[in-house]
């Protein structure tokens, strides 16, 4: 007797469809609610949204809560409240805790356990649990997005390809916002093009939106779909995809296009020099000063949409899809060359303002990705398997640091900032007198050059460091090497230290 079909209400993919609409629904109006606005009544307002698309939901797929669920939305709606009756901004804080370690709890109890069998490490356990399974559930779903746009079994053609265009949309809108708020010239053409004004706070906010309908969406699919339910009467099939090789490679071709468009322009404007720039109308200055963390967050959705492509689309056995590796690897090379861009970016920054320690460090993680994205372009070339890579990554990741421990980030910020003021004459001595007892036998060089007005900052600066180091000089547990060696440089200038210890820091400027 032929097994009959599921209907939809039985088929997993399609109870997703529901849960993607009340997400959404859910991050619109934490923009809407919470976004640029003072705790008020919108918290309150927003917990109660939450719980309503909880109750509908736990109605479509027929699941009763337990009492204990029930009984905890009394306290936090009360705390909740609270937010909009009180003022304290400590007290808000421990409202607004309160009120998500009760969302956390009711999440936990929702898939079956008991508050009555919590030890206290269960509690604590929760606030990391259910975040790391709700990621793990986002993950489960995002792989479910085309079997919800269509039906599974129909796999021709036309439909791959519009279930391959409605995947590439959302990733270009939100790769298209990136660029632009990094690039001005990009900016310029890309406002042209789709005829909105992209600024920073848009990009913001629409990151904002995903981000709470991503959290949303993983937490729903980890309280209402159940592993057990998937794919119910039917054997598991674990060479079943619903991502077709036509939908991906839409989604990695358009993404493609979209970057090498970027690269274009990196390499007119932000490669060609300034007069190209001053073409365009815009200022070196400017154009070298924004887009850093924007190009960060580019590369870093970038490895999230090829590690997911790989995973659940074009793995084979133990070889890849040739589209994907052709595809992936041009991707990668793409975003080597954007994080160049954002390299040069921060150098021409620091050439302007000088050497930071977050520069500094964001120099490093640049490179430290590039070698991330190199290590996943040799792990599709060689079909290599994911714990291989992942060790690999891990272990890049300590070489970095210990690199760093060796290398005295804060000597070489002061070392950099002292030949920038051979240079220009520019000199924040403020900053300077704030590093750490590393940067120590360079900064007090400060102390040498002519110009008396910055080396009276050093001064007022290191006066401070210098108490410090006193007070912990007679402590054992406190003894460091970087501070023991760094103790008697100062002591010998102490007469010029204490003579400007009460000058005020110079005002800030960029």
């Amino acid at each position: 007797m032929a097994k009959t079909p599921p209907t939809p209400a039985d088929n997993a993919p399609a109870k997703y469809l529901p849960i993607f609409a009340v997400s959404f629904l859910l991050g619109l109006a934490f923009d809407y609610l919470l976004y640029g606005e003072a705790p008020g009544l919108s918290f309150p307002v927003y917990i109660i949204l939450i719980g309503a698309a909880f109750f509908i939901l736990a109605a479509r797929f027929k699941m009763a809560p337990d009492k204990s669920v029930i009984l905890l939305i009394i306290p936090l709606v009360f705390f909740s409240a609270m937010v909009f009756v009180r003022a304290s901004e400590f007290l808000t804080l421990l409202n607004v805790g309160i009120s998500l370690l009760f969302l956390i709890l009711i999440a936990d109890l929702a898939v079956g356990l008991k508050l009555k069998d919590y030890f206290i490490v269960d509690y604590i356990k929760s606030c990391f649990l259910v975040p790391v399974n709700a990621l793990d559930k986002f993950f489960l779903a995002l792989s479910n997005i085309p079997a919800v746009l269509g039906a599974v079994k129909d796999r021709d053609r036309a439909s791959q390809i519009i279930r391959g265009v409605l995947l590439a949309v959302p990733v270009l809108i939100l790769f298209i916002l990136l660029l632009s708020s990094a690039d001005l010239v990009f900016h310029k053409y890309a406002s042209k093009l789709i005829d909105v004004q992209i600024t920073p706070e848009s990009v913001f906010r629409t990151i904002l939106v995903l981000g709470a309908t991503a959290a949303f969406i993983g937490t729903f699919t980890y309280l209402f779909i159940k592993p057990e339910r998937i794919g119910a009467g039917e054997p598991a099939n674990p060479d079943r995809q619903s991502l077709g090789l036509i939908e991906g490679s839409i989604l990695l071709g358009s993404v493609n296009a979209l970057f090498l468009s970027f690269i274009l322009v990196q390499v007119a404007y932000l490669f060609g020099g300034r007069r190209n720039i001053a073409v365009k109308g815009v200022t070196y200055a400017q154009y070298a000063r924004r887009g850093f963390f924007e190009l960060i967050a580019v590369a870093a959705i970038s490895f999230l949409l090829i590690w997911l492509t790989e995973k659940y689309i074009f793995r084979r056995g133990e070889k890849h899809a040739l589209s994907f590796t052709l595809l992936g690897g041009a991707l990668i090379v793409q975003v080597i060359v954007i994080m160049i861009s954002a390299f040069k970016r921060l150098a021409l920054y620091e050439g302007a303002y000088g050497y930071t320690v977050l520069r500094f460090y964001s120099h490093v993680f640049i490179i430290w990705l590039a070698v991330v994205f190199l290590l996943l372009l040799v792990k599709i070339f060689t079909n290599e398997e994911e714990n291989f890579f992942a060790l690999r990554m891990f272990t890049s990741g300590l070489i970095f640091l210990a690199f760093l421990n060796f290398f005295n980030p804060d000597a070489f910020i002061a070392g950099q900032n002292i030949a920038r003021y051979k240079e220009t004459g520019k000199l924040d001595a403020w900053y300077l007198s704030r590093l750490s007892a590393d940067a120590l036998p360079e900064t007090i060089k400060v102390l040498d050059i002519k110009d008396q007005g910055l080396s009276r900052d050093f001064a007022a600066g290191s006066y401070w460091q210098w108490q410090n180091e006193r007070e912990w000089a007679n402590r054992w547990q406190s003894i460091n090497l970087s501070r023991r060696y760094a103790y008697p440089l100062l002591s010998r200038r102490a007469t010029f230290l204490k003579q400007n210890k009460d000058r005020q820091p110079p005002a800030l400027s960029d």
